[in-house]
């Protein structure tokens, strides 16, 4: 029977990881970070086979290791890009030794048998969508939990050595449950959150996200390699095809407020707050030019729009103007 092919980016970091435990020298690390930051892809898939092989105290693992290792291979060359820019190196991590595996070739087809075996290959993406007005619970098959807020799109892929979560649109909830050598990952357009064990929401609409932890530790990085790390009562704000994240201090119970049907602003651009009340159902709400730069605070709760509008207009002081087929807020 014939093996199934593996892919090349696949191979490439396996090709990487095994190289760079063979006190590789400054060159190859240079060479590796510009492969690296090559392609938001290149990351990723180089941590899937980071945490395949942290994960060697799985006896399955081990089983499959041993066979691949019978007949040691030799060491294979790699796919280089030319360095592009200076980078910092830095070493994967290593849990423990394994004196059976001698050669960088070996150490690659070991992670390739991991990566080819049924037991590890990624189970089929499963979504989750809501609609306007829903809030959803989701117990994933790890015992994280996922709380979907209203008009919310996410795609789940589990597998052996890591957890992949799409965050198309819209609001979750995370309770991530800590898994060594199993990272949780959640792709937000072009940044990536990564976590151990730890709680968190994430908000997304037309680009703009925020990521706000209420404990643990996570890490928020951009495809351009920028990365920033947030504990409780900390949020990081981002908008889509910029390089900047904006940390600053958030109250937990303030964001997570919306769980139990309260949304609560303080000083909030109107626009975030108007993509939030949209999530809810009802007639589009749409911002007149006059009201663009009005900030919102005060507690809403979603019990229908025409109530939450009108505290709206009472906190903020926009004029609601209703017509046929939209509600339209203006500046006084």
């Amino acid at each position: 029977m014939t093996a199934s092919p593996i892919d090349p980016i696949l191979q490439t970091a396996a090709d990487w990881f095994a190289r760079l435990r063979d006190d590789a020298d400054l060159d190859a690390w240079m060479d590796f970070q510009t492969w690296l930051e090559a392609d938001p892809v290149h990351r990723l898939t180089y941590e899937d086979v980071e945490a395949l092989w942290l994960d060697l105290e799985d006896p399955a693992a081990e089983a499959l290791l041993a066979t691949a290792t019978a007949t040691p291979s030799s060491p294979t060359d790699t796919n280089v890009l030319e360095p592009r820019s200076t980078v910092t190196a830095f070493k994967p991590r290593s849990r423990r030794p394994v004196p059976w595996l001698i050669t960088g070739g070996a150490i690659a087809a070991s992670i390739a048998a991991l990566l080819l075996a049924p037991r590890w290959l990624p189970s089929a993406p499963t979504d989750y969508v809501t609609t306007k007005g829903e809030v959803r619970a989701v117990t994933l098959a790890d015992g994280s939990r996922l709380t979907l807020g209203a008009d919310t799109r996410v795609s789940v892929t589990m597998r052996a050595g890591r957890r992949d979560v799409i965050l198309a649109d819209g609001q979750a909830a995370f309770d991530v449950v800590h898994k060594p050598g199993s990272p949780f990952v959640v792709a937000l357009g072009d940044q990536r959150v990564r976590v151990i064990g730890t709680e968190f929401n994430i908000s997304r609409h037309e680009g703009r996200t925020a990521v706000t932890v209420r404990r643990g530790v996570v890490a928020v990085a951009q495809a351009s390699g920028g990365e920033v790390r947030l504990t409780k009562g900390q949020q990081v704000l981002h908008t889509e095809g910029t390089t900047v994240q904006e940390v600053r201090g958030a109250d937990p119970d303030a964001v997570f407020a919306w769980r139990a049907g309260r949304l609560i602003y303080d000083n909030t651009p109107l626009a975030d707050v108007v993509a939030d009340f949209n999530r809810y159902g009802g007639a589009p709400i749409r911002i007149d030019p006059s009201a663009a730069n009005v900030k919102v605070s005060g507690v809403f709760l979603v019990d229908g729009q025409q109530a939450m509008v009108e505290r709206l207009a009472r906190f903020s002081g926009v004029a609601v103007v209703t017509r046929p087929n939209e509600i339209v807020l203006k500046g006084q």
